[in-house]
């Protein structure tokens, strides 16, 4: 193997770096685009020697089957971001419209170093556009995106799934069968072959995918040494139109399969910066598509960005082309959702995500443990038992079980707030009722509850995972109560996945994701890894806001926040996402 990242130093942060791998697939584009990295990295630093290396993707290997039948989600992608993050090269160049909307774990997109033009092209052996076509034509494409487009405005069209090489697909545009194709204009531009497009699509009628024309340069996160060589690459304006950009791709949750599109112009107007936005979703058999324009302030593009996908889904209701429907029964149907967390809610969550049509895959993704040294759980329920303690806060039905005898044999007087009604509903269950019931699941929920009843001097148990924040310890101690803090049972990560979980996310099979802890959002993204990409089509949702920012802080999207944050919130928060605040969520449920 070649060694690369060599220097004299052991440290990435500031080294001089004397050769570098750039990893690539083989095609005659993606070559000449490695070419151009390769030379500006040589300008940039010109002791540097780059080595380029084809790295073979799945959309390469398989060039007849279609995209979505060979799994749709980073499969031109995946192979070189598996080289980069085991280190067999120390960069990747992509084509940034083949780039997922989520990260693999320790991988960074580093520059966007070029942007070509970023509309798509009609190539036709009639030497015309896509409206002068002969009736009912023949149009190959193998984008999704592309053919809801044709078929909006040649209704009559026949799209012919089209893969290969640019020269291939070109061979094919002049040639029978075929009346047109549809290719980006960056790619034959690159190529020198801009002279043979018959028609440039225009972005307001026919939008291109988030990125098209502009390449990407992934590399290990900083402090690599290679993220340094990269991103003095970097375009800043280009950068900040494909954050844009690809923040309604990760709003939608759509891979490459998904007929979803969005382009960004930052312009300067009066002095300041406006972002103009283009964007189109359908479903995936090309219906029901819908096109957004809207004008924002650069500084608040990226959010309203993300929030213009989750609206669109809404009023696309994508689900509807797998037979879901906005009724209680038929929500979640044709929807493969991953659930984690803690057992019991698991466990409530499967059967509702069932109950509404949906096919649930348990991901175990943390553990619940005793704790390490046992002692101060057992002190904590002698002093529980012996009438020392005034209050006992209980965040998790993990706490009821850790504390469940002492708990039952609590001295007279001593009084219960808990976190949540599947708290309160532990502790019932044990024969113990609640004082107070915070109905924000959140920590500072609890602390808000309790504040006004907690009197200075008095004695708080605070049984919690070993992991738990620290907010309601303090919060009580600044209004003057004692509080005595034991992890009363460790949350431990699991970090071997579930085989069925895997088999389904290489296929890119999972429509959902429903996180019902920070500790499950970390236990997923460490179980994935570099397999995290192909989690790109799917839907997150959070249990609360802590969960959310659990998430955000791992790099994955949050498309929605269960309210209440209990099982039926959870897929209640799912079910609007998909289908809009219309969704029928009257029905009661046993869960």
């Amino acid at each position: 193997m070649t060694q690369h990242l060599q220097s004299n130093s052991n440290d990435d942060r500031g080294r001089n770096v004397s050769s570098v791998v750039l990893g690539t697939r083989g095609s005659a584009l993606a070559l000449h685009q490695a070419h151009y990295v390769a030379e500006r990295l040589a300008e940039a630093h010109p002791d540097l020697e780059v080595d380029i290396r084809i790295v073979s993707s799945e959309g390469d290997v398989d060039k007849t089957s279609p995209l979505t039948r060979i799994g749709g989600r980073g499969v031109f992608t995946s192979s070189l971001q598996h080289a980069l993050a085991t280190g067999g090269i120390d960069l990747a160049v992509h084509s940034s419209k083949d780039v997922p909307g989520i990260s693999a774990a320790g991988l960074v997109l580093a520059a966007f170093p070029q942007r070509e033009d970023p509309r798509d092209v009609v190539v036709s052996r009639h030497g015309v556009g896509l409206a002068e076509l002969p009736p009912n034509p023949v149009v190959g494409t193998s984008s999704r995106r592309r053919a809801a487009q044709v078929l909006a405005l040649r209704p009559d069209a026949t799209i012919v799934d089209l893969r290969g090489n640019i020269d291939t697909r070109l061979r094919k545009a002049e040639s029978e069968p075929y009346d047109a194709v549809i290719l980006a204009a960056a790619g034959i531009s690159r190529m020198g072959w801009l002279d043979r497009a018959t028609e440039m699509l225009p972005i307001d009628r026919f939008t291109p995918a988030p990125g098209q024309g502009a390449l990407a340069i992934e590399t290990r996160v900083s402090p690599d040494a290679a993220w340094r060589l990269a991103a003095a690459l970097d375009d800043p304006a280009i950068h900040q139109a494909l954050d844009i950009e690809r923040a309604f791709l990760r709003g939608v949750g759509g891979g490459c399969t998904t007929p979803l599109a969005a382009h960004a112009r930052v312009e300067t107007v009066h002095g300041r910066q406006i972002v103009r936005f283009w964007a189109m979703l359908a479903r995936d058999d090309g219906t029901g598509l819908e096109r957004v324009y809207d004008e924002w302030p650069a500084e608040l593009a990226v959010d309203a960005a993300f929030e213009t996908a989750t609206r669109l889904v809404a009023a696309v209701r994508p689900n509807r082309v797998f037979g879901g429907a906005a009724d209680r029964s038929r929500q979640l149907t044709g929807v493969r959702a991953i659930v984690t967390g803690t057992d019991d809610l698991v466990d409530a969550v499967r059967a509702e995500v069932a109950r509404r049509g949906g096919d649930p895959v348990v991901a175990p993704t943390i553990r619940i443990a005793p704790p390490q040294d046992t002692r101060p759980l057992a002190d904590a329920a002698d002093a529980l038992v012996r009438g020392e303690v005034d209050w006992v806060a209980l965040t998790s039905r993990e706490g009821v079980k850790a504390m469940t005898p002492a708990l039952q044999q609590a001295a007279i007087g001593t009084r219960f707030g808990v976190v949540g009604e599947g708290t309160a509903g532990a502790l019932r269950d044990i024969g113990v009722s609640p004082d107070v019931v915070a109905t924000d699941r959140r920590a500072e929920g609890l602390v808000d509850a309790l504040r006004p009843l907690v009197r200075p001097g008095e004695r708080v148990l605070l049984p919690v995972s070993d992991r738990a924040r620290p907010v309601v310890e303090h919060g009580l101690h600044a209004a003057g109560a004692v509080v005595t803090r034991i992890d009363a049972y460790t949350t431990e990560t699991i970090d071997v996945p579930d085989p069925t979980m895997i088999e389904h996310v290489t296929s890119g099979g999972i429509s959902a994701v429903l996180l019902a802890s920070p500790s499950a959002a970390e236990g997923l993204v460490v179980q994935l890894g570099t397999l995290l990409p192909a989690m790109s089509g799917a839907a997150f949702v959070a249990i609360g806001p802590v969960t959310a920012e659990a998430m955000r802080h791992r790099g994955l999207p949050v498309h929605a926040v269960a309210s209440p944050s209990d099982a039926i919130g959870l897929v209640d928060a799912l079910a609007r996402y998909l289908w809009g605040q219309d969704v029928d969520l009257t029905e009661g449920s046993d869960v």
